[in-house]
């Protein structure tokens, strides 16, 4: 019996996935972060060590029934020149596993399209977008960071706009709208100033507090906030334009598929339908994400061992 091992690392935790070459799960742990810039290089080790012996454990097998596995690691490659440490601390956790490692994007990428070509867009608390074409060639593009103004269309980049609309709203310099209140209530501010205070200094400008704003998009649409609407409108723009260079660089011709990752697109239709149009303009098509991450990690590992990923594999993994 063949086994494949799928590792998706996230910022908060890392979760492991085992399946079967039917693609039926077999088993699943889950461990802290193996983002290294949190944990080390030798807590990426610990973190994937305990992992895989946890999954065994639970599925009753030994580490020499994994035939293949794929590690998606939070910032691999963002820094040249730390990747061959990082692989070196993957390696030690995984002796005698064939495994190959990527960035955690690639994992929902894998798992959006069920392995096919195109193109997924990410939005969590920041943003950016991946892409592999039919030659094989993956690229990234946006997740520059908010320093830098980017992870345009994320949590983060809602959540601080809705805070400046506020602040415009507070002076009288924009007419208010169900927003003001919103965002009041949302930071439980007793004076409009103490918004600095809050954000700044309780909260240190920590991006997944902001982030965590962008879940009032919801209610202002259901109000018909006029400036939400619009936000909504911009960050669909921004993540088309990701989409689109990605279209460019992978020398796409035909229409190609485009899915989505991440929290901001529980927004719904609100953030999909603008999207959607957009997208269409671009020759690309908005699709509906078939697999979570993790399963895509599954998919990547069984594609490096020579498998073809079938429709029964797929519906096994769902």
């Amino acid at each position: 019996m063949k086994y494949y091992l799928g590792i998706d690392g996230g910022g908060t935790k890392t979760k492991f996935t085992l399946c079967k070459e039917s693609g039926l799960l077999a088993g699943e742990s889950m461990q802290p972060t193996c983002h290294y810039l949190q944990k080390g290089l030798q807590g990426v080790t610990q973190v994937l060590h305990a992992g895989i012996e946890d999954l065994c454990r639970k599925s009753d097998i030994r580490r020499t029934d994994i035939v293949c596995g794929f590690c998606g690691i939070p910032g691999f490659g963002d820094v040249a020149e730390h990747v061959p440490s990082l692989l070196r601390a993957v390696s030690d956790a995984l002796p005698g596993i064939p495994h190959r490692v990527g960035n955690d994007c690639e994992n929902a990428l894998a798992g959006a399209l069920g392995g096919a070509c195109g193109i997924n867009l990410i939005a969590g608390t920041g943003s950016m977008g991946c892409g592999k074409n039919d030659a094989g060639a993956f690229f990234r593009c946006g997740g520059w960071h908010q320093a830098l103004l980017s992870d345009e269309g994320s949590g983060y980049w809602i959540g601080i706009h809705l805070i400046h609309e506020f602040t415009r709203q507070s002076d009288m310099r924009d007419k208010k709208t169900p927003l003001y209140e919103v965002v009041r209530r949302a930071l439980d501010l007793q004076d409009d100033g103490d918004v600095i205070q809050r954000v700044v200094e309780e909260w240190k400008l920590d991006r997944t507090k902001i982030a965590s704003l962008s879940a009032l998009i919801g209610e202002l649409c259901a109000q018909e906030d006029p400036y939400a609407v619009v936000l909504l409108e911009k960050a669909a723009d921004e993540l088309c334009s990701i989409s689109d260079a990605l279209y460019r660089r992978l020398s796409f011709t035909s229409e190609m598929p485009v899915s989505y990752t991440g929290g901001v697109f529980q927004i719904g239709e609100p953030l999909l339908a603008p999207l959607r149009r957009k997208l269409e303009v671009h020759k690309m098509q908005l699709t509906a994400p078939l697999l979570p991450p993790e399963c895509g990690a599954l998919l990547l590992a069984m594609q490096m061992d020579g498998q073809t990923i079938t429709q029964d594999i797929l519906h096994n993994l769902a």
